[in-house]
């Protein structure tokens, strides 16, 4: 990764307007990414909690996770405070066309402001109308759409051990 870090540094010094073109690869990529998030989410969770099989173990390892979670966002926003202190990142950029959009700005702020914003708004935004339609959009906030993997897992682990497992 470090090396394609490198790499692209380069080509955006020494060849920007080949790295323009090289966009698309970017781009197909974060696709691609996006595309493969949500299953692999749904089937680490159900299978994992399947094989586990005591509910005391699941949520052990779930305190675990999120502890884990909380440790390496806090690190991470520490590197990305130190990194901005340290390089300054943006000085020296031309800033001189933001003027000209000001009314694309503007747009979105109307809109941004039109919008409702309370919890209950959120609440209900959370919920996905189907578990396939949360797949589909890429809603890995969907709170129900989590429930579901839970239960899922939950349920197959109360399957005896002797009697195989259920194919997911």
């Amino acid at each position: 990764m470090l090396l394609a870090i490198i790499i692209g540094i380069f080509i955006g010094q020494f060849f920007p307007d080949f790295g323009v073109q090289l966009k698309v690869l970017g781009d197909i990529f974060v696709k691609l990414i996006k595309m493969v998030i949500a299953p692999i989410v749904f089937f680490t969770i159900v299978i994992g909690f399947a094989n586990m099989g005591d509910m005391k173990k699941i949520g052990r390892i779930g305190g675990k996770a999120l502890l884990y979670f909380e440790i390496i966002t806090t690190f991470a926003m520490a590197i990305g405070v130190a990194v901005m202190y340290l390089i300054h990142p943006g000085t020296g950029m031309d800033v001189s066309k933001v003027g000209k959009s000001a009314a694309e700005v503007a747009k979105y702020a109307k809109q941004a402001a039109e919008t409702p914003h309370g919890f209950m708004d959120f609440l209900l935004s959370v919920i996905p109308d189907n578990m396939v339609g949360a797949f589909a959009k890429g809603d890995m906030l969907a709170g129900a759409l989590l429930l579901r993997h839970v239960r899922s897992g939950d349920v197959r682990s109360w399957r005896p051990r002797e009697t195989g497992y259920f194919v997911l």
